[in-house]
């Protein structure tokens, strides 16, 4: 298949993908776990200024994603920089997915649990005010001297701290969304770290991160817990099935498979791009299959004029043929010759003695797109 056609499918589903994810609204949402992981686009950092065409968009690249911890959810992301301003658009689009009560406040109020980047302080003060509780990890490393300069070393521990309200002192950590960020590492190719696969456009790397996201809340089904029960009088362990995370969030009640996501494609793309047709076509009425004339023979060899085009075998029936009409009956038997024949063996014999080696059967009415459709031949 045509690489054009694959990168244009994969533009309508990752731009399905984002309406999909922006769309997740009415959340309730109690425990908010958010953190931020690094990419890069068209180059690294330090090899931007080598690159041989300015892009603004070009180097490092930050994500920030959210995270139910209940359920798992990933219900919010921003990729762009790791600056104050992108940390506040990132946290407001947090507050806008939960739940509110009819007075504006939020129906349960919100815990957010994030590591110690100060850009987040002035992200949830801004969004959430005194509606939400902030706890911060703060991870403490052994300073080391590299380079004649004092860098972080080892990690040796970190501690919790009550920034905003009441936070849960036993909630306040962020191994759930770290759990996810290896996932998305794992999982998703231009996230791996020392990668060739990176993306060459922001915009594709949104893609695939929005792709991977409803794939992950989605399809994913989670490793199966280890669960001690007694039977007989003996203690046994069983492995207990676990649901994707839209199902635990109550978004869902079944597993999607990837048909789904293409059909949800297929739905977005009908709906924001309409289809164009030229105004030349709207003058034409498209032919039409004709109905079974026992007259007629039921296959036809169409040979066109030039060297370089194949002889194709067509049923009576098709509308590119048409009882050896063909498409526009105006200019039959200008670029080439029809040919009838009672059988299809005959019909491909003559093809291959028309020219040798380059016959083909037409995919409407005898071929792959005739099986796809579920019609016998």
């Amino acid at each position: 298949m045509s690489n054009k056609t694959i990168a244009k499918l994969f533009e309508e589903a990752g731009d399905m993908a984002i309406a999909q994810i922006a769309s997740m609204r009415d959340l309730q949402i109690k425990n908010i776990q958010a953190d931020e992981i690094h990419s890069f686009v068209a180059a690294r950092g330090h090899n931007v200024e080598r690159m041989l065409r300015d892009d603004p968009d070009a180097g490092t690249t930050w994500a920030f994603l959210a995270v139910c911890a209940e359920s798992k959810l990933i219900f919010s992301y921003r990729v762009g920089d790791r600056t104050g301003e992108e940390a506040i658009a990132f946290i407001e689009d947090v507050a806008s997915k939960l739940r509110r009560a009819p007075d504006g406040s939020f129906a349960t109020r919100p815990q957010l649990n994030t590591d110690g980047l100060r850009a987040y302080h002035e992200a949830i003060d801004q969004a959430f005010g005194l509606d939400a509780d902030h706890g911060v990890l703060r991870k403490n490393y052994e300073k080391v001297l590299r380079g004649g300069k004092e860098v972080d070393g080892k990690y040796i521990g970190a501690d919790r701290i009550s920034r905003l309200g009441k936070p849960r002192a036993e909630d306040i950590h962020t191994s759930f969304i770290e759990r996810q960020n290896l996932n998305l590492r794992q999982q998703n190719r231009r996230f791996t770290r020392r990668t060739n696969a990176f993306s060459k456009t922001l915009k594709n790397h949104e893609r695939h991160l929005a792709l991977w996201i409803l794939y992950h809340n989605f399809c994913w089904l989670p490793y199966p817990n280890p669960t001690e029960v007694i039977e007989d009088g003996k203690l046994k362990t069983i492995w207990v099935k676990r649901d994707t995370a839209a199902m635990v969030a109550g978004l869902t009640d079944k597993l999607w498979e990837i048909e789904d996501i293409l059909a949800l494609t297929d739905a977005y793309t009908s709906a924001v791009r309409p289809r164009k047709v030229r105004k030349d076509k709207l003058l034409r009425i498209p032919p039409k299959p004709i109905e079974a004339d026992p007259t007629l023979a039921p296959f036809w060899v169409y040979q066109p004029f030039k060297a370089s085009k194949t002889c194709k075998v067509h049923a009576a029936s098709c509308c590119n043929c048409r009882g050896g009409m063909g498409r526009n009956v105006n200019a039959s038997g200008k670029d080439g010759s029809w040919f009838g024949f009672q059988t299809r063996e005959e019909a491909e014999a003559e093809a291959n003695l028309l020219k040798p080696g380059r016959v083909e059967t037409c995919r409407m009415c005898l071929g792959e797109r005739r099986k796809m459709a579920g019609i016998n031949t």
